[in-house]
């Protein structure tokens, strides 16, 4: 989409693939294909290490419910607490959104000590080595579901390679009105509008409002109820609303224009992180033989992945804490996470075997 003064990306994908009886959302495919094609190639790694096949579907009960369980929790405690002490009856509704991948970690590591302990009565680590190459693959498929919901946005950028998220904050606007998305659409222009110092390109937003508005005078108290009493700033997708420059056409299409924040695409850069750090992964596997130094993919994986997320949360939004902390909590929580991993990956020998 071209600007006079600012280039960027309308993202206007939905994030559901089929909508009918059974809704298919791009998130839940990528979660099913990590798990098929991690199940795939640990089973690889299993024979290529005379391990029996036949823990491959206890490995995989473990770890499905290993990751949703601990994603789940790890967002509720580390991320919502408050909200979920006060609404108890939503902590187990994944479909309403909420994962957190350090959650997800620790559950993972739990469930690969009982894993071993149960089934393989191998060491924790033996596990873990395998696991992790798949996982980092999965991480990448995740923060691609990420994208395709328009969440987990980055901050704001003058990048022509910066992101609108359309459908997502037509979804927002048509809320504020109570009305659904289908009766929305923006409209590029090539303008764009000093805020507060900062340029912000200019879309206008028309609504197919029926035969909800009839005469003009309608269309003020409208605009003034829903634009001035109810003016917020949605941070994810726009700066504000204009509620004095609206316009309703003889065929009551009201519009008016918003001011829109074009962001950083953290969702690609953390999904191309994450696949790249599985083709290392893979590489040390396969051509160097780590999983024959215990713990030294595990480290290697946890050091990797984390500094990743750490160096990227710079350029995310906020979920919580205060914007003016040095570090947020995604930040916070992959600090142990790397030393953890640094530590297993210099200590890591090799194995010994008679």
């Amino acid at each position: 989409m071209i600007n006079d003064l600012l280039l960027y990306i309308s993202w206007d994908i939905s994030p559901n693939i089929y909508e009918g009886f059974l809704t298919v959302r791009y998130y839940s495919l990528f979660f099913a294909i990590s798990f098929i094609l991690g199940f795939y190639l640990v089973k690889k790694m299993y024979l290529n290490e005379s391990a029996p096949v036949e823990w491959m579907d206890k490995l995989l009960v473990y770890t499905v419910f290993g990751t949703i369980i601990g994603a789940r929790l790890g967002h509720v405690l580390f991320y919502e607490a408050d909200y979920y002490l006060e609404n108890l009856g939503e902590v187990l509704m994944i479909w309403k959104g909420g994962l957190a991948s350090h959650g997800a970690a620790i559950a993972l590591i739990i469930s690969m000590y009982l894993y071993s302990k149960k089934i393989t009565k191998k060491k924790t680590l033996w596990s873990l080595d395998k696991l992790v190459v798949v996982v980092a693959l999965a991480a990448g498929f995740i923060r691609m579901g990420n994208l395709m919901n328009s969440e987990i946005v980055g901050i704001r950028t003058d990048n022509e390679s910066g992101f609108f998220y359309e459908k997502k904050a037509s979804e927002k606007i048509a809320g504020f009105f109570g009305l659904s998305d289908d009766q929305l659409e923006f409209t590029e222009t090539n303008d764009d509008t000093l805020i507060d110092g900062i340029k912000y390109p200019k879309m206008m937003v028309n609504i197919r409002l029926g035969q909800i508005l009839m005469k003009p005078v309608y269309a003020k108290e409208f605009t003034n109820r829903h634009l001035i009493l109810k003016s917020v700033r949605e941070a994810d997708f726009f700066t504000t609303y204009s509620s004095t420059n609206y316009h309703l056409s003889n065929a009551n299409l009201l519009s008016f224009p918003v001011f829109i924040i074009p962001r950083i695409p953290t969702q690609l850069y953390e999904s191309f992180s994450y696949w790249a750090i599985f083709l290392f992964l893979f590489w040390a596997y396969w051509k160097k033989q780590w999983y024959e130094y215990q713990g030294r993919l595990f480290g290697a994986f946890l050091t990797l992945l984390f500094m990743v997320r750490f160096i990227l949360e710079f350029f995310k939004e906020h979920q919580t804490l205060e914007d003016q902390t040095l570090l947020n909590m995604g930040q916070y929580l992959s600090i142990p996470c790397i030393l953890v991993g640094l530590y297993y990956w210099i200590k890591s020998k090799k194995i010994v075997t008679d």
